[in-house]
């Protein structure tokens, strides 16, 4: 059972770097817009926090999901994969959720200051 309980866990982790990438989109594509119609501002400013809130709660899980999972990796991810061809998919996996995870919150960072903190 903890095992089935364990990997429910990995599996969210992974949505919610999904979620935080879905929730820095929308700030982008929302930071942009504010950057050309600045007298859209007062409007959307509301909604960048309300996505800033959704992909700091995101990051918490990944941060907290990411300790269990490195816990239990040996176990659940890296013994199972191995011999399979499939060690090359979990680090090529990995890098490109740390490279979107950092990317997201620079860019959420950046318009959040610039327009989520009215």
């Amino acid at each position: 059972m903890s095992g089935i309980l364990i990997m429910i866990a990995n599996y969210f982790h992974d949505l919610a770097v999904g979620t935080l990438a879905a929730a820095v989109f929308m700030i982008y594509l929302l930071g942009r817009h504010l950057d050309n119609h600045p007298e859209k501002d007062i409007d959307l400013s509301a909604i960048i926090r309300k996505f800033s809130l959704l992909s700091y709660g995101a990051l918490a899980y990944i941060i907290l999901g990411g300790a269990l999972r490195s816990w239990f990796f040996m176990d659940f991810e890296w013994n199972p994969a191995v011999g399979k061809g499939q060690i090359t998919a979990l680090v090529v996996k990995h890098i490109v959720l740390v490279v979107l995870t950092v990317v997201g919150l620079t860019v959420q960072i950046r318009y959040t200051r610039k327009y989520g903190r009215k």
